[in-house]
């Protein structure tokens, strides 16, 4: 008899949960992974990159940022 292998879901990680950190990526079974989504855990690797296309997209204005470290610096 030959097992079945049912497909895995690429979570990516929104919050530290057991060994993974923020930003992790693993592949889990489609139960458990729909319970990590449901608890907001972990989003789908597919719509994680779509989320992070649009914001980036959004993100700045085309305005360069300040510098980060220069507070209380001399600006002469």
């Amino acid at each position: 008899m030959a097992e079945q292998k049912s497909k895995l879901i690429s979570m990516t990680f929104r919050k530290p949960w057991h060994r993974y950190a923020k930003g992790d990526r693993a592949g889990f079974e489609p139960e458990r992974a729909k319970q990590l989504e449901e608890r907001k855990i972990a989003v789908p690797t597919a719509k994680a990159k779509e989320d992070a296309k649009a914001s980036s997209g959004q993100a700045g204005g085309g305005q360069k940022p300040a510098a980060k470290g220069t507070e209380g610096a001399d600006k002469t």
